[in-house]
């Protein structure tokens, strides 16, 4: 290798690595550097699924971004409260405490009281959800909402559901969290339309696990967890591209490189550092990924490479064999999101201890925060937990950094 190519490696590779020091954040993106996010909500908060997949797409999308989740979900919880206490109380015990920057609000399924529609019931609805908010800005002034209509009741994909009609009576409370959010000049998320539109499409499909969806007609199991954070994340602005990058294999060059550094690039083979890892669905998310948008939407790691010449080729990274596609598919765009790599290896170990955080904090705030106040020990053991905590969440922050891989394309055929 001559001195000269030695040298416009180097640079290349240098430059590489400043532009990624000096990528801005993205000014789109409702999140913020330093954000603390509250997720106040009943029973399907307290699943942390939709809370922990945004928590994850988080943590892999924007790598450098510092946001501490936390997931505030109680079991048969309503506007003016439940088992846990008042919504009063619960605001000042669990949520004032976080000092959070954000916080999204989820309820609705209880408030209607699985009867059907009744003024008086969604009066009080109004009422509490009124006076909730006034509890939150009090605790949290300086706080940014996002009020989140409700999932949905799955009286279509469970012929023996007892509350025919109960998703009904849910849409006028999701009215009136739009309406609510519209007087606040809040961010307002509509979690129920697009996952009535999923099941509505498996239905169409014909799919027998169009049930699963949301499986005893009131939690959603992960696939629709999934499409609520997808429309969360979209409501924030989050950014769909992992990367994009574009290779045109006749001259030789790399002719786009969104959110990505390509160098040493040669006889297609190349060197590759994405600024941000793909989101890694598993089967548990498959209902999701097949009847709606979550991947175009949000989950594109495009490789696309024009000018090959007729035939197969195989896409090695880091010398191991991923996907075996003709010339044709690669020069239209192939989405590696969804391909086992490395990179969504990376991302399954992000969302892993993402889990394990959400485990910690469930555990710390429920369990010793809560059930064990009356022992003195038991600070110290809450104190414990918070530690580990913050040492998980380093830990994952450190697995969340993009690492450079080695591509590529050999002609099998």
């Amino acid at each position: 290798m001559t001195t000269c190519l030695v040298r416009r490696l180097l640079f290349t590779a240098l430059l590489c690595l400043l532009l990624v020091a000096a990528a801005p954040a993205d000014s789109n993106f409702f999140l913020k550097d330093g954000d603390t996010v509250d997720f106040y909500g009943d029973s399907i908060t307290e699943q942390r699924l939709y809370t922990t997949y945004t928590e994850a797409f988080v943590a892999t999308r924007y790598p450098d971004l510092k946001v501490t989740f936390y997931a505030r979900g109680v079991g048969g919880d309503t506007t003016w409260g439940g088992w846990m206490g008042t919504s009063e109380v619960r605001v000042k015990r669990d949520v004032k405490p976080d000092k959070p920057t954000v916080i999204t609000v989820m309820l609705g399924m209880n408030d209607a009281g699985y009867v059907p529609y009744d003024p008086k019931i969604l009066a009080t609805y109004q009422e509490w959800y009124g006076k909730l908010i006034g509890f939150l800005q009090a605790a949290a002034p300086r706080a940014r909402f996002t009020l989140i209509g409700t999932s949905p009741y799955d009286q279509w994909a469970h012929p023996e559901a007892e509350r025919k009609g109960y998703n009904d009576t849910l849409l006028k409370y999701v009215d009136h969290v739009k309406w609510r959010a519209e007087q606040h000049h809040f961010g307002f998320v509509d979690f129920n339309a697009p996952v009535t539109n999923a099941i509505q499409a498996a239905l169409a499909a014909n799919d027998p696990k169009a049930n699963t969806f949301v499986p005893d007609t009131i939690h959603p199991g992960p696939s629709g967890q999934l499409v609520m954070a997808a429309a969360l994340l979209k409501g924030w602005n989050a950014n769909g591209v992992v990367s994009d990058v574009v290779i045109d294999a006749a001259s030789g060059s790399v002719t786009k490189a969104e959110n990505a550094c390509v160098f040493k690039f040669k006889d297609l083979a190349w060197s590759q550092k994405d600024h941000a890892l793909p989101f890694p669905a598993d089967e548990s998310m498959e209902l999701a990924l097949k009847y709606s948008d979550f991947t175009d939407a949000l989950n594109r790691q495009m490789l696309t490479v024009r000018g090959l010449q007729t035939g197969k080729y195989r896409l090695e990274i880091d010398g191991k064999a991923v996907v075996e596609l003709p010339a044709e598919d690669w020069a239209k765009g192939v989405n590696l999101a969804v391909l086992d790599t490395p990179m969504r290896a990376q991302a399954s170990k992000v969302l892993a201890e993402t889990v394990k955080r959400n485990d910690a904090l469930f555990t710390r705030w429920r369990n010793v925060e809560f059930q064990l106040a009356d022992y003195r020990a038991s600070k110290q053991a809450a104190a414990a937990l918070k530690k580990v905590e913050k040492e998980i969440a380093r830990k994952r922050h450190n697995l969340a950094q993009p690492q450079k891989h080695e591509y590529k394309l050999v002609k099998i055929q």
